[in-house]
């Protein structure tokens, strides 16, 4: 009786410290998803880079002791995605042009991995396991299965899943494996800006743009239509600098117009330099002033005009 008796005690205090830091986890990680649109104001690429990762591993922490938060698990899908586009890639970029992968490309591909992983693991809180989503045939049903269990809240976790592995895929086609979920990924994407085209500042027309300009023909490639997409980004927001510095790296540099892309590129640095200048508070741009939160983008746009500078003659 004494034994049972000290566990009817016991059992309740265990019982609300799980609720407390549930609850503690949760506040917490409603702050932070709060606050995560604060980085795409960040003008620093660099301190961006050094930033990211402690904060991706801090949610990892408190992911791990509430493995079934979608928001947390949206926050790493996103957090990871996004680090491996705008930094990674853009470290590696003299290895991916040159089509010459190293360890920035294996950096790249390990980071766009923990968030395909956490992509998996958001599916299967939803109901699709990892082995339905595997399968082969299962990109032909996503847009179905998607319309039966996803919904509004879903859609930022879904977008970077997909960004992600189609960024992965794009890193390493000669890795028949994960090649075969292009379409997958494609699919993903294609649903979730079909649902909501403005979807994070024009991401689905940049990253629509993106796979047209660097999937293979015989996939549904179409150099024409992408170069359609970029302009049409670019006329709508100028401000992005990630638009026009993507249409040259994805269209331009593909089809060796060398013509157009020191047009494009003359163009461009004008734009970087302006934007830079504001940034460093030494002159004002008003076009700069009203979209602070393009800071992000176009630092990333910055760092790679750079390395296109230097890579030119090696590219023609």
């Amino acid at each position: 009786m004494k034994g049972l008796f000290c566990c009817l005690i016991i059992l309740p205090v265990f019982t609300a410290c799980s609720l407390v830091k549930s609850v503690a986890t949760d506040t917490t990680a409603e702050l932070i998803n709060e606050g995560s649109d604060e980085v795409l104001y960040e003008s620093n690429l660099e301190f961006f880079g050094k930033a990211t990762p402690g904060n991706l591993k801090l949610i990892e922490g408190l992911w791990y002791s509430q493995k079934k938060s979608k928001e947390l698990l949206t926050m790493l899908i996103k957090g990871y995605g996004a680090y491996g586009y705008a930094y990674e890639e853009t470290m590696a970029l003299d290895e991916i042009l040159m089509e010459e992968p190293g360890i920035g490309v294996n950096r790249s591909i390990l980071i766009y991995k923990k968030a395909i992983d956490y992509g998996k693991r958001y599916l299967a809180l939803k109901g699709i396991s990892t082995k339905e989503f595997e399968q082969a045939h299962f990109a032909a049903s996503i847009k179905k299965r998607f319309n039966e269990v996803m919904d509004e809240d879903d859609y930022m976790a879904l977008f970077y899943f997909a960004q992600a592995l189609g960024s992965s895929i794009n890193l390493q086609r000669s890795n028949v494996k994960i090649l075969s979920y292009f379409s997958h990924a494609k699919n993903i994407l294609e649903w979730v800006c079909e649902k909501k085209p403005t979807f994070e500042r024009g991401s689905c027309q940049l990253f629509k743009a993106v796979i047209l300009a660097s999937t293979p023909r015989m996939m549904g490639g179409d150099q024409q239509k992408a170069r359609v997409a970029f302009k049409n980004l670019i006329k709508d927001q100028p401000y992005n600098l990630l638009a026009r510095l993507s249409y040259i790296q994805y269209h331009i540099i593909p089809m060796l117009e060398e013509d157009e892309f020191q047009e494009e590129m003359n163009l461009l640095k004008e734009d970087v330099q302006n934007w830079y200048r504001f940034s460093l508070g030494q002159e004002d741009f008003p076009l700069y002033e009203k979209h602070k939160e393009f800071n992000l983008f176009n630092s990333v746009a910055k760092a790679r005009f750079q390395k296109l500078e230097k890579l030119k003659n090696k590219i023609f």
